[in-house]
């Protein structure tokens, strides 16, 4: 049964988006956030990373994978913010997993809108012409 979706590199993009899982968790368990240099709202950078990692799974996995790719990402949101209730500088907050959901939820919008195609998309830009 296939999981992933037919690509070239399907096992880079999943790692590399493993990676991007983990380093989302770093910063959200540092001090404070020094990746970001501008002051953004705390919940539009939930959503927008949330939706930012539902369209690159969207990309990686089948479409009738995305069902569960929403719950694996909501469970990565409650994970975080569980996380954070055991560090001294940051705390859990109900609203941040709200804001993930959103984000999640307009991530799997965009994907069946058509950004579940970006994958295929930047793997045809670097493919070799066929004679």
């Amino acid at each position: 049964m296939q999981v992933l979706q037919p690509l070239r590199y399907p096992r880079m993009w999943f790692g590399t988006g493993l990676f991007l899982l983990g380093l989302g968790l770093y910063v959200a368990l540092q001090p404070s956030t020094p990746f970001i240099p501008v002051a953004i709202n705390d919940k539009l950078l939930h959503a927008g990373s949330f939706m930012a990692f539902m369209v690159w799974f969207g990309g990686v996995f089948e479409a009738r994978r995305a069902p569960l790719l929403v719950l694996a990402l909501v469970g990565y949101g409650v994970l975080i913010e569980v996380l954070q209730s055991f560090t001294p500088t940051r705390q859990a907050e109900f609203m941040d997993v709200v804001a993930d959901v959103t984000g999640v939820l307009l991530g799997w919008l965009l994907c069946t809108a058509g950004f579940a195609r970006w994958c295929r998309t930047v793997e045809s830009w670097f493919a070799s012409p066929h004679p």
